[in-house]
This record gives structure tokens, sequence and C-alpha cells, in this order.
């Protein structure tokens, strides 16, 4: 179980920083605070399997394209990703900035679509990135609208219990959340897509960086996204 506790570490590494192609042993030994021969070791598994390149010359790794095959495969099996699509989309056509979509896993939220901006200067989403409901905009846009009891527990686990109660009754209240991400300089937004029945589904979002914000941008942006997040209307067999 350690070892692949240990692998699924290194996985993510990996795939953390996408400017950053190649990796040494001791790198990720170093980053991940583990045993420089454990990290050796679970790195030529990984690549006898293909799951991890390895220059020839300058020995350093990467992931392999067995990802990519793998990719595909659970690509063609995200069901909500395929039916929220369009709606990504039409977020992307009208900021042209990163959009991305996220959904409810346990206490969780997970992305599972995404449309990367072309910008030169742009923030990256990973599908696959999980947080905590509570933690940021597209999972506090989640939180909002579930039953009191899951929102009293998780704004429990949160920095700031009272910061992330008022969030979510804004939300509510303005239909969409709005928020400043310091680690990236860029802000958020963050809106709902609701089931036939009402219920909160996921939550569609937009990274801008602040370089590129202003009034008029925010008040389109939130403009855009409210019309994508009420239009929304969930297909009969979709986020069972």
């Amino acid at each position: 179980m350690q070892v692949i506790q240990k692998t699924a570490e290194i996985i993510r590494l990996l795939a953390k920083y996408p400017n950053k192609k190649c990796w040494k042993a001791t790198e990720v030994s170093r980053e991940l605070a583990m045993n420089i021969s454990t990290t050796h070791r679970i790195l030529q598994s990984m690549k006898n399997n293909g799951f991890i390149n390895q220059d020839s010359k300058n020995k350093q790794y990467s992931l392999g394209i067995n990802f990519i095959y793998f990719a595909e495969i659970v690509r063609e099996m995200n069901l909500p990703g395929l039916i929220a699509y369009p709606s990504l989309k039409k977020l992307y056509d009208n900021t042209e900035e990163t959009v991305f979509m996220t959904v409810k896993e346990g206490d969780a939220c997970t992305v599972v679509e995404r449309i990367n901006s072309v910008h030169e200067l742009r923030i990256v989403k990973q599908i696959g990135d999980t947080r905590l409901l509570g933690e940021g905009p597209c999972g506090k846009t989640i939180l909002a609208y579930l039953p009191d009891e899951i929102k009293e527990r998780i704004s429990g686990y949160t920095k700031n219990k009272e910061a992330c109660e008022r969030d979510l009754v804004n939300i509510q209240k303005n239909g969409y959340h709005k928020e400043f991400i310091e680690e990236y300089q860029s802000t958020v937004f963050s809106a709902p897509l609701f089931s036939r029945e009402g219920n909160v589904v996921a939550s569609i979002s937009v990274i801008i960086p602040q370089c590129r914000m202003s009034e008029e941008v925010e008040e389109k942006t939130a403009g855009t996204i409210l019309e994508i997040s009420r239009d929304f209307i969930e297909k009969e067999e979709s986020f069972s």
C-alpha cells in the first residue's frame, strides 16, 4: 500500500508543473521528502511499465506516453464533462481565458473538464485537480447549495470558518462567486450548474490573470457566467 501511495505522489508531482518537463531523481526525492533509493526504485519500475520516460543523455524523468492512452479512455467515460462541454466552450469563447468544470466527490471537488487559455500569460488547470469543498471558489460554489449540515461540517475544516460562511451566503444571493487567488495573482469566477430537480451537480469557472482584469471585464464575465448557469439543463443520464 505504501508503494502505491508513493507512486501516486510521484505522478502528482510530475504533473503538477506543466512548464517543468523533466525531473532529476534527486529533485523528486527532495520535493517529496522520499528516500532516494526508494525514489530510484519506483521511477525505474514506472519506466519499465511505460509510465515514465528517462532521457538517455541527462537521465532525467518525465511522464510517459501511456498516460495519453489512459487519459483518452477516462475522457470518453467522463459523462459529466461531455455533457457540460458546450457550456464550458461558451464561457471560453466569451472570455478567451482558462475555464474548467468541477464536480463533488465526497467532501472534495475535482476538475473533470477544462479548456486552457492560449494567452502567453495564463493559468493552466489540470484535470483531476482535487480540493476540499470549502477551500476554493469552485468548491464553495457547490457547497453553497448543499444541505446546511454539510455546509456546517465542511466550513469547520477551513482556515477561516466565518469568512467561508459569508462567502456561501453571498453565493446564494448573487448566483455566482468571485474570488482573488493570491497564489496565482488571478481572479476566479464560479457559478453552479443544477439538475432538473434543482440539485447542484457541478460548478463552472473561469480564471483571469489580474493584468487582464478591469471593471468592464468583471461585469462582462459575471454576466456571462450567470447566463450560462441559468441556461444549463442537465441531461437525463448525466451526473448519476
